[in-house]
């Protein structure tokens, strides 16, 4: 069996379509279809149903694109592990938005100035997406919240940093204090069953605060916009965001560490663990 086959069955099961597919890995749509027809002759089983330009996954080829991540990961591990300690290869790496625009850029210029030769592949989602594709193994690691249960022994945890709960109103907005504030103004809340969500959720229950809401939103920088534009006030996790000339607003930082948010490197242990190594220093030397 062609490994290469299961990698293209793997693009179909992603993009829908055998074009897509193409796209995806640089095939024309007649090539992706002969690899299709290979693999299946090689399990000797149908793997898709096709219904005009749409492709479908038969039980059968669920069960593969399954098994089959697993088996091209362990393939890309033993190709690191050739390299005899040599750092290159790929490393695919998920991101929740907000680390995505605070931390992930300056890493990425470190390791282009200091590790080119480790190609990085970066794929934005919430956390309980970024989870899903790491136990999937469609990613390597994911820079994520701190999950709140105990994860398998197969998975690591890299701190990057700590991020404590944060008022933010509108910048002429008075007030006497954060509870009196979040008491009496219209509250723009983080999705409740997103981590960030229950944390807010959990200070306002464990001061007795019962506010005002307005919107329920997982975004946190269209949340800064509307608090900017005097909408309501907010409680986020202090992730580097400023207020500017187009996006005035207030930050007033919650004393209680108890109910900031850890920010970090969720990853697979296995032959790619020196390049995450390599990814979690150039982070931290970039934030320095």
């Amino acid at each position: 069996m062609n490994t290469r086959f299961l990698g293209t069955l793997c693009a179909v099961a992603d993009t829908g379509s055998l074009a897509g597919a193409g796209r995806a890995i640089r095939l024309s749509s007649a090539a992706v279809a002969e690899q299709i027809q290979a693999l299946e002759r090689d399990l000797g089983v149908r793997l898709i149903t096709r219904l005009g330009r749409t492709v479908t996954l038969t039980d059968e080829g669920r069960a593969v694109v399954g098994a089959g991540r697993e088996i091209l990961t362990r393939v890309a591990d033993l190709t690191q592990v050739a390299q005899l300690g040599r750092l290159s290869g790929t490393l695919r790496i998920g991101s929740v938005s907000t680390a995505l625009m605070s931390v992930v850029p300056p890493a990425l210029r470190h390791m282009a100035e200091h590790h080119p030769e480790i190609a990085l592949k970066i794929v934005p989602g919430t956390s309980s997406q970024l989870q899903f594709m790491l136990e999937s193994s469609e990613i390597d690691c994911a820079i994520t919240v701190r999950p709140i249960f105990e994860t398998a022994k197969e998975f690591g945890w890299h701190l990057i940093r700590e991020e404590p709960l944060t008022l933010v109103c509108p910048a002429d907005l008075t007030f006497e204090g954060v509870e009196e504030c979040l008491s009496s103004a219209s509250m723009i809340s983080m999705y409740r069953n997103s981590p960030t969500g229950r944390i807010a959720e959990r200070f306002l229950q464990d001061k007795m605060i019962v506010a005002k809401e307005l919107f329920e939103i997982e975004a946190a920088e269209v949340i800064l916009v509307l608090v900017s534009q005097g909408l309501g006030i907010s409680l986020l996790p202090n992730y580097g965001f400023r207020s500017s000339a187009e996006r005035r607003f207030r930050k007033v930082a919650i004393a209680d560490r108890a109910y900031g948010r850890s920010i970090g490197i969720l990853y697979r242990r296995g032959a790619r663990i020196s390049l995450i190594n390599t990814f979690h220093a150039a982070i931290i030397s970039a934030h320095a």
